[in-house]
């Protein structure tokens, strides 16, 4: 195996990665929240889609219906695959997901230390302490920005590689992944993301300048207007269809002109959440009387040892300067992150696109990020040297002594027998019972004994330092997910319970219902169907709704509900007809034909197509389609095009004459669609392009 290290050392991280999720990986336990409510049903709605030949265009089973083309992840060929692989996107498909983010993550910090030079005792502790990191675990319902976090160090690698050896291979793959960070990620993630690769650029441009080396910075240049490209291509379907949707919802304009809560200072870390870069097992209770925010917004943590591996160093006198340099840079990601109580998440508003996200918190996963970079660097630094080992070990004895003290400081104010029930009832009540002052006291115990036991490991002349400090850091990690992982990864219920009612869905597109209101079917009423769901279920019945949970709102909407409208009409089925629409054109409801479903049936439905045959005596009657109105919906009456009319602030409605015709509602977004051809030739000529580029070097390895 000594041939191999990087294969030895990314099985050490699987290892790693499935001890601390092994609830996750056996499916004894199941994800919570967010990832359950939003993540799964899209991605089981897009991947059912896409088996039956329907690209994710609308999607009509929530909320009156919204343009799903307009969310990112609809786009994301992992999901995608995943969906296919597995026949349905289930609860299983998106464990499987998170857990790979997980470990793509560690194995690109991984390599990013090793770009870096550094020892694979660095690179292992890097992609660990990145790999079960605060925002990986305290979001890990945040799937979008799990997804963003596991691309940005592969996405540095080939930014790098670009400089140092410019080629069309490393401009298509850097493409490629900046195309998943955007289609799978969040988008306020991919923004920072971008400005830091124009700041780290604009650094390189200065220093070549000034180095007189213009042709070598011609040719990056060249290759990376190419990376450009390709990124556009590939990522054409996506823009577009987010633009589309950016004109339409609430959310779509700077949020920094919003005083309700949408703003960019909404989701603030707080001065008390920085605790968790030591106590991570704080975090596990959701108190905003002390955090000051939801708990999902409060971990920090990287790694106890990591931290004080930069403590070492960084006032050291012959300290690499990347060092110091990474942990400014950090603390300056952790002052924008605390938004509401310093002032540069409002400074970077002014920047484009910078204020069109909120949730400042997010800032501490680039924190996070170069302070890893940090402590990589330190243990690089410290593990070559005697005397730099010397003073780790001293700085190891003497905050084992700090962690003690303030157990011993808070052994008042603990109460014991709590502790009694992780071995006589379990962890899972102990977490109901005890108070953040009582966590931080087991932990700083732990603490005490974890960098108490590393330094006596240490202390032994006949142990190896990187052996020990890697176990080490390996039981930290291990240990502090474990415990947090029931508060903000799992539910306790296993995969096949949590999965009752995902096997017996409806196949295909069922007719929707001329003669049952849209209220008929809610979450409330369709839980019963489930043991573990309970949102946007109409997603997985395929009925037509009123009901969901989207961040995607439409002004139009917006309107209808404000007004009324939206409450009055969804009490009726989702295709029906009226007589009269007023001077605002709200649908006068009195002039509603109660008799519709004898004059009309539904004869063909998707999520992209409703064709409707209608028999009516009399002229000028409205046949009113309940989704939400959007640009791209076209009316054809007999295949030829007619005009929508919105209705009721946010509904659509046509002008048909009398007799039998068929009304057929297309969802029509072409330029959507023809984005979508260039987009997915793009990614299977970049595939087939590094197939055939990896096929040629390994006949070159062999000659």
């Amino acid at each position: 195996m000594k041939r191999f290290p990087k294969l030895v050392d990314y099985l050490i991280l699987l290892v790693v990665l499935i001890i601390a999720l092994w609830p996750l990986v056996t499916g004894s336990a199941v994800m919570k929240w967010d990832a359950m409510d939003l993540y799964l049903p899209w991605k089981h709605f897009i991947s059912d889609g896409l088996a039956h030949n329907q690209l994710p265009l609308w999607n009509p089973y929530i909320n009156a219906g919204f343009s799903q083309m307009g969310d990112p992840g609809s786009w994301y060929p992992v999901s995608w695959i995943i969906g296919w692989v597995s026949g349905s996107y289930g609860m299983g498909c998106l464990h499987f997901e998170y857990l790979f983010h997980l470990y793509i993550g560690g194995i690109g910090f991984y390599l990013l230390g090793k770009s870096h030079g550094w020892v694979r005792t660095a690179c292992l502790v890097g992609g660990i302490g990145y790999m079960l990191s605060g925002i990986m675990i305290g979001n890990a319902q945040h799937v979008g920005w799990v997804v963003s976090a596991a691309w940005i160090p592969w996405i540095l690698i080939y930014f790098r590689h670009i400089l140092t050896s410019p080629n069309f291979k490393n401009a298509v793959i850097l493409a490629l992944i900046l195309f998943l960070m955007i289609s799978g990620g969040y988008p306020g993630m991919f923004i920072v993301t971008a400005y830091i690769l124009i700041i780290y650029f604009g650094i390189h441009v200065w220093k070549t300048v000034r180095s007189k080396n213009k042709s070598q910075l011609k040719k990056q240049i060249i290759y990376f207007a190419i990376a450009g490209g390709v990124f556009i291509a590939l990522s054409l379907t996506v823009l577009l269809a987010s633009f589309d949707m950016s004109s339409l919802i609430t959310r779509g304009v700077g949020l920094n002109d919003r005083t309700d809560v949408w703003n960019t200072l909404n989701g603030s870390l707080t001065p008390q959440s920085l605790v968790s870069y030591v106590y991570p097992l704080a975090t596990i209770i959701n108190d905003q009387s002390f955090w000051g925010a939801d708990f999902s917004m409060t971990n920090c943590y990287f790694g106890v040892i990591s931290l004080l591996c930069i403590l070492t160093a960084i006032f050291h006198q012959g300290a690499p300067k990347n060092i110091r340099i990474y942990a400014l840079i950090g603390l300056f990601f952790v002052g924008i992150a605390l938004g509401q109580d310093l002032p540069f998440r409002k400074w970077t508003t002014y920047l484009p696109f910078m204020d069109l996200f909120r949730f400042p918190s997010l800032f501490r996963l680039f924190a996070l990020f170069f302070f890893l970079l940090s402590a990589g660097s330190s243990i690089n630094f410290i593990i070559r040297s005697d005397k730099l080992k010397m003073k780790f070990t001293f700085v190891l004895l003497v905050f084992s002594v700090i962690f003690g003290l303030i157990a011993l400081l808070l052994f008042s104010n603990v109460e014991l027998w709590k502790y009694k029930q992780i071995f006589s009832i379990g962890w899972l009540h102990f977490m109901g019972q005890v108070n953040i002052k009582e966590l931080i006291f087991l932990q700083s115990l732990l603490l005490v004994g974890l960098v108490g036991g590393l330094w006596v490991l240490l202390r032994l002349n006949n142990i190896s330092w990187r052996i020990a400090i890697i176990i080490f850091v390996s039981i930290e990690a291990i240990s502090f997910t474990r415990m947090n992982a029931y508060s903000t990864i799992l539910y306790d219920r296993s995969l096949s319970d949590a999965s009752v009612g995902m096997d017996d869905l409806p196949s295909g597109y069922p007719t929707p219902s001329v003669t049952l209101s849209l209220t008929t079917f809610n979450d409330v009423d369709q839980s019963q169907h489930f043991i573990q769901l309970w949102k946007n279920l109409s997603m997985y019945l395929k009925t037509p709704t009123f009901d969901g949970i989207s961040p995607y709102a439409y002004h139009t909407m917006a309107e209808a509900v404000e007004s009324g409208e939206f409450d009055k009409i969804v009490k009726y089925p989702l295709v029906f007809f009226a007589d009269r629409i007023d001077e605002q054109s709200h649908i006068d409801t009195a002039s509603i034909d109660q008799f519709s479903f004898r004059k009309l049936s539904i004869q063909t439905f998707n999520p992209n197509l409703i064709a409707i045959e209608t028999n009516t005596k009399s002229k000028g009657k409205y046949l009113v389609y309940v989704q939400n109105q959007h640009p791209s919906w076209n009316v054809y009456i007999d295949g030829q095009q007619s005009n929508i009319l919105r209705v009721s602030d946010t509904f659509m409605a046509v002008c048909i004459p009398a007799g039998k015709h068929v009304i057929d509602f297309k969802f029509e977004p072409r330029s959507i669609i023809n984005a979508s051809y260039v987009s997915l030739s793009t990614l299977l000529l970049s595939i087939l392009f590094l197939l055939v580029v990896w096929i040629k070097s390994l006949k070159s390895q062999k000659k």
